[in-house]
């Protein structure tokens, strides 16, 4: 990586360990250089011990984490010039697309850091939207199975499991004192929650 000043990655869904062991050299090398890291990870990241200690260790090394309910598509964008993303979003090991077309890039771009300037940093508390109440995990599920997306889905999207999806519509429907999902989507738009 010979000239390289700023890497930013975009990092969603589940990290294998043996994924992040072989990129810990490669970000070490990158960190020790001087090459100014800015990653994004979901906030379910900091539920899962190896991303978490992954992450904390990029912290550590002088790169910057943060995370947000949802963040973009999985891509590496190099000196704001080049970027690498996935041929197949749902299989990583079917290779990546090397981008340089300064229109394609500068939509990569635009996408990192809208997500990057709402996302929370690592180390902070994720703050609870005062209005309602809700984690943005939470705000961002209702909008997820408001739009008609299935639990499987919706924690598809989040990071994070079907169970661990009934777990947050259950703690969000006794909030609203609802007996049903219908019943709670209907108080959370009379509440502007949606």
């Amino acid at each position: 990586m010979p000239g390289v000043t700023e890497a930013l990655g975009s990092q969603p869904g589940n990290q294998r360990p043996e994924d992040l062991a072989a990129g810990r050299l490669t970000d070490a090398e990158a960190l020790s250089r001087g090459i100014a890291m800015r990653t994004l990870y979901q906030d379910s990241a900091r539920n899962q011990p190896h991303v978490a200690t992954y992450a904390h260790w990029l912290l550590s090394q002088g790169g910057e984490v943060r995370t947000a309910a949802t963040i973009p598509p999985r891509m590496v964008i190099i000196d704001r010039s080049q970027a690498l993303v996935p041929i197949d979003p749902a299989d990583n090991r079917k290779g990546a697309l090397y981008v340089t077309e300064p229109g394609i890039l500068a939509a990569l771009l635009d996408l990192f850091e809208q997500a990057w300037n709402t996302a929370v940093p690592l180390g902070a508390a994720h703050p609870e939207d005062t209005r309602t109440g809700l984690t943005a995990t939470e705000r961002e599920l209702l909008r997820l199975l408001g739009s008609g997306l299935t639990d499987d889905a919706a924690g598809q999207r989040l990071g994070i499991s079907s169970r661990t999806v009934g777990r947050h519509m259950s703690s969000i429907m006794e909030r609203l004192g609802a007996s049903s999902r219908f019943e709670a989507g209907i108080k959370a738009a009379h509440r502007g929650w949606l």
